[in-house]
C-alpha cells in the first residue's frame, strides 16, 4: 500500500473478505464481531508500522480510524446486506 486511498480500498476488500469468511463459520454473531474486528484492526496496526504510508495517513489512521473500528466494519456489514432499491436488482432482473 502506497498511499491513504490504496489502504482505504485494501480496508474495505479486507472487512468484506473477513465478513464473508466469518459467515461460513459457527460462531455467535457477537463472536463473529469481535473476530472481525480484532482482525482489522491488526489490519490497521500493520499499515501504520508500515514505512509506505506518510505521517499525515498514519496520524488520520491512529486519531480517526483506529477507535472507531467497531463502526467501521459495522457499517461495511449493513452495505453488505442491504438492498438498496433501484440499485440492486433481483435474481433474475437487469
Amino acid at each position: 500500500m502506497t498511499n491513504f486511498k490504496e489502504f482505504l480500498n485494501e480496508f474495505i476488500t479486507k472487512t468484506k473478505e473477513e465478513i464473508k469468511e466469518l459467515a461460513k463459520t459457527e460462531l455467535e454473531n457477537k463472536e463473529k464481531k469481535t473476530s472481525l474486528d480484532e482482525k482489522i484492526i491488526g489490519f490497521v496496526q500493520a499499515a501504520l508500522n508500515s514505512a509506505k504510508l506518510n505521517f499525515f495517513a498514519k496520524f488520520v489512521l491512529k486519531k480517526f480510524v483506529l477507535p472507531y473500528i467497531c463502526e467501521f466494519t459495522q457499517i461495511i456489514y449493513d452495505l453488505l446486506k442491504t438492498k438498496i432499491n433501484g440499485i440492486t436488482t433481483k435474481k433474475g432482473e437487469i
